[in-house]
C-alpha cells in the first residue's frame, strides 16, 4: 500500500538485436520508456571507461533519432484491401508476443504477392457486376414496357428521312404534350407504362433533330438509349439479355470461387502477416524513444526496484550489453501504485483526480477506508448493498477497478445496514445491532460530524507528511494545512465544541491563545520559514501586499475549517434521507389496498432507491473526497507508470 521505488535504467547493445530486446522489454510489461536522446543530453547516460564498453560510448557522439518509415502504414491499407476482397475477419484480442517476425522487406513482398493474386479475379468480378447491374437496370427501369412492340430496331435506325428517340414521359409532361400535339412534327407512338411514367416512341423527320431535341427536353422526356449492339424485336431483345445475364452470372459465381479458394488458401497466413506487421509498427512506434548510432543503440527507462532483476534476466542472453542503474530521485519519475487486492479499485477514484507524484503518500487506503465509512452512513441497507455487490461482480469483467470498487461500497452498505436492521428498505426483517436512523437523529447526525473531523485530522496528517517529503518547510510547518493549521483546527474543536457540549477540556483563555499562536504562525509563514533556512529578505518581494493576502488567507482558513467540518452533517442527512424515501414509497404500498400492490411498490421504490439514491450518494461522497479532504493534502499532478507492451 505505498507508491513503488524506481529506477531509471539505461542500457546500450548490439543495433541488429534493438527488435528482439525491445520485444523482451515489452513481454516484462515492467519498463517506462522515456527519450533515450533526452538522457544522453542530459548527461545522464553514463558508464565506466573501459575496453569492453569503450565503443559504446564513442558512439554517444553520434546519436540519432528513429526515423519512422510509411510501409508500415502501406502494409495496413494491403490488408484492409484483402479484408474487404475477401471477407476476412482479421480482428486479433490477444497479440502473441512470441510470434517470429521477418523483415519490413519480406512481409511487404510476401503481402503484394497475394495482393496481385487478389486483384486479377476481384477487378473482374467487379466489372462483371456493374455489366450485370447495368443490363438489370437497362431491362427494368428503361426496355420492359417495350417488349411487345412489333418493329425491329434496326429497322428503325435504317430510315432514310426519319430518326426515332424512346423514352418515358411524366403524366404531367404528357399533359402538356398532348395539348401542343397539333404543334409538333413528330408522330408518337404509346408502347407502354412504368412506375416514372408513360413510354413513347418519337418518329421525326432527320431534318427536324434540334427542334424535336429541344421539344423533348421542355417537356423533361427521360431518354431510354438502346445500344447498336442490340437489334431485333423488344422482345428478342429481351430474350438476348436474359442470355447475357445467366452468363454474367454463371462468371460471377466462378470468380466468387476463385476468391473463396485464395481465401482458403491464405485467410490464416494473412492474419499472422497482419499480426506481424502490427508488432513491427509497435515497435516502429517505440523506438522513438530509442537512440540509435552506427553500431549501437541506447534505450532508457523507468523500472521498479522490485522489477529490476526480473527486467535484467530477460536481456541476460544479448551480448554486448550494457545496463547501469540511476537511483537518484527526479521529478519526472513515474507513479506505480501498489496496493493489496482490497484497496486496489480505490485506485480509480484517485487517478480520477489525478495520480499521486512520485514523493507524496499512496492516499488509496485512506480513501478507501473513508469512502467506505461514508457511503455505508448514507446507504445502510443489508439487500441493496447485496445488489450492488452482485452489480459490481459482473461488472469488474469489463471494468476491473469500477466494478470492484461498486462491489466494494456495496459490502460497506450491507454492514450498515445490519447495524441500521435495514433490509431493502424494511426495518422489521432483522434487529438493528447499533440504532435505527430515523429514531436517533441527533445521533446519527453527531456521528457523521465525528467522522468527518476523523477524516481531516487524518487528511492533515497526510498533508504534512507530503510537505515534508517535499521539503516544503513553509506549507509543512507553518501552512494552513500544515501544523499550524492543525494546531489551529484541535484547538478550536476542543475549545467551541467543548463549549457547546457543556465539557471544559481546556480553559477558554489557553483555547485562545494556542490559537493566536497558530494564526500569527499562519501569517508569518514566509519570513518564519526564510528566517530557518536563512534566506533573505524575508518578506520575499512585496510586504504589503504578503500581509494583505496572509490576512485574507485567514479568513480563507477560518471558512475552511467550519464549511469543512459542517459539510460531513450531509452524511448523517444522506442517512435519514434514505430511511425517509423508503417510508414514502412504503406508505404508498399500503394505500394499494393489497397485498400485490404494496410488493409491486417496494420493488418500484428499490429500484429507485437503488438507481438515483445510490447514484447521487455516491457522487456525493466522491465529493467529500476531493473538496474537503484532497484539498488539503492531495496534488494529484504526478504521471502514472505506463509500461510498454504489445496488448492491443
Amino acid at each position: 500500500m505505498s507508491i513503488e521505488k524506481m529506477t531509471m535504467m539505461n542500457i546500450v547493445g548490439d543495433i541488429d538485436s534493438v527488435d528482439d530486446v525491445l520485444r523482451d522489454l515489452l513481454k516484462t510489461r515492467k519498463v517506462d520508456l522515456v527519450s533515450a536522446v533526452t538522457q544522453i543530453e542530459k548527461s545522464h547516460f553514463l558508464f565506466d571507461v573501459s575496453d569492453k564498453n569503450v565503443d559504446m560510448l564513442v558512439d554517444l557522439n553520434d546519436v540519432r533519432s528513429f526515423e519512422k518509415s510509411e510501409e508500415c502504414q502501406e502494409m495496413f491499407q494491403k490488408g484492409e484491401e484483402l479484408k474487404a476482397i475477401l471477407n476476412l475477419d482479421l480482428e486479433v484480442e490477444k497479440i502473441d508476443e512470441n510470434l517470429k517476425l521477418v523483415s519490413k522487406e519480406e512481409l511487404h513482398e510476401e503481402l503484394e504477392s497475394i495482393c496481385s493474386e487478389v486483384r486479377e479475379p476481384s477487378t473482374l468480378l467487379e466489372a462483371l457486376k456493374k455489366e450485370l447491374e447495368y443490363l438489370d437496370d437497362f431491362h427494368i427501369n428503361s426496355f420492359k414496357e417495350m417488349e411487345g412492340f412489333p418493329i425491329k430496331v434496326e429497322d428503325l435506325r435504317n430510315m432514310d428521312y426519319f430518326d426515332f428517340k424512346m423514352g418515358i414521359l411524366s403524366k404531367e409532361n404528357l399533359h402538356k404534350m398532348k395539348k401542343n400535339y397539333d404543334n409538333i412534327l413528330a408522330v408518337l407512338l404509346h408502347t407502354g407504362s412504368s412506375s416514372e411514367g408513360e413510354v413513347y416512341f418519337v418518329f421525326y423527320p432527320n431534318k427536324l433533330e434540334s427542334e424535336i431535341s429541344r421539344i423533348l427536353r421542355s417537356l423533361n422526356f427521360k431518354e431510354i438509349l438502346l445500344p447498336k449492339k442490340y437489334s431485333g424485336t423488344p422482345n428478342e431483345i429481351k430474350d438476348n439479355i436474359e442470355r447475357q445475364k445467366e452468363r454474367l452470372h454463371a462468371e460471377i459465381n466462378q470468380q466468387h470461387a476463385i476468391l473463396d479458394g485464395i481465401k482458403e488458401k491464405y485467410k490464416d497466413r494473412i492474419r499472422t502477416i497482419m499480426e506481424q506487421i502490427w508488432i513491427t509498427s509497435k515497435l516502429d512506434d517505440i523506438k522513438e524513444k530509442v537512440a540509435f548510432s552506427s553500431n549501437y543503440f541506447y534505450i532508457s527507462g523507468w523500472v521498479s526496484l522490485s522489477d529490476k532483476t526480473e527486467v535484467r534476466n530477460s536481456l541476460k542472453d544479448y551480448d554486448p550489453m550494457l545496463i547501469k542503474y540511476e537511483d537518484e530521485e527526479s521529478s519526472e519519475m513515474p507513479t506505480k501504485l501498489k496496493n493489496n487486492w482490497f484497496f486496489r479499485p480505490f485506485e480509480w477514484l484517485v487517478n480520477l483526480y489525478g495520480t499521486p507524484s512520485y514523493n507524496e503518500i499512496d492516499p488509496t487506503p485512506f480513501v478507501g477506508i473513508s469512502y467506505m465509512l461514508f457511503f455505508g452512513i448514507m446507504f445502510g441497507d443489508l439487500g441493496q448493498g447485496f445488489v450492488m455487490v452482485i452489480a459490481g461482480y459482473f461488472l469488474s469483467k469489463k471494468m476491473e477497478l469500477f466494478g470492484g470498487l461498486i462491489s466494494r461500497i456495496g459490502l460497506a452498505s450491507m454492514l450498515f445496514g445490519v447495524l441500521y436492521g435495514a433490509v431493502f428498505g424494511l426495518e422489521t426483517v432483522i434487529p438493528a445491532l447499533w440504532m435505527k436512523p430515523f429514531e436517533n437523529i441527533n445521533d446519527i447526525l453527531m456521528v457523521a460530524i465525528f467522522s468527518g473531523v476523523t477524516a481531516l485530522l487524518v487528511a492533515y496528517v497526510y498533508g504534512i507528511i507530503n510537505a515534508y517529503k517535499r521539503r516544503d518547510l513553509e506549507e509543512g510547518v507553518f501552512g494552513k494545512e500544515g501544523v499550524a493549521g492543525v494546531i489551529l483546527y484541535i484547538t478550536l474543536l476542543v475549545t467551541i465544541g467543548g463549549s457547546m457540549l457543556g465539557i471544559s477540556i481546556i480553559p477558554v483563555s489557553v483555547g485562545i491563545g494556542i490559537s493566536v499562536i497558530a494564526l500569527l504562525a499562519i501569517v508569518f509563514r514566509l519570513p518564519l520559514t526564510h528566517l530557518i533556512e536563512g534566506k533573505r529578505p524575508l518578506h520575499g518581494g512585496d510586504i504589503s501586499g504578503y500581509y494583505v493576502e496572509s490576512i485574507f488567507s485567514l479568513i480563507e482558513t477560518f471558512l475552511s475549517m467550519l464549511s469543512g467540518t459542517i459539510s460531513f452533517i450531509r452524511v448523517g442527512a444522506f442517512a435519514l434521507t434514505h430511511v425517509g424515501l423508503f417510508l414514502a414509497f412504503e406508505t404508498i404500498g399500503h394505500m394499494m389496498g393489497s397485498a400485490v400492490g404494496n410488493v409491486i411498490v417496494l420493488i418500484i421504490g428499490n429500484i429507485f432507491v437503488l438507481g438515483l439514491e445510490g447514484l447521487i450518494v455516491f457522487i456525493q461522497g466522491m465529493r467529500l473526497q476531493y473538496y474537503e479532504l484532497f484539498s488539503r493534502y492531495y496534488r494529484g499532478d504526478g504521471r502514472a507508470f505506463d509500461p510498454v507492451k504489445l496488448s492491443k
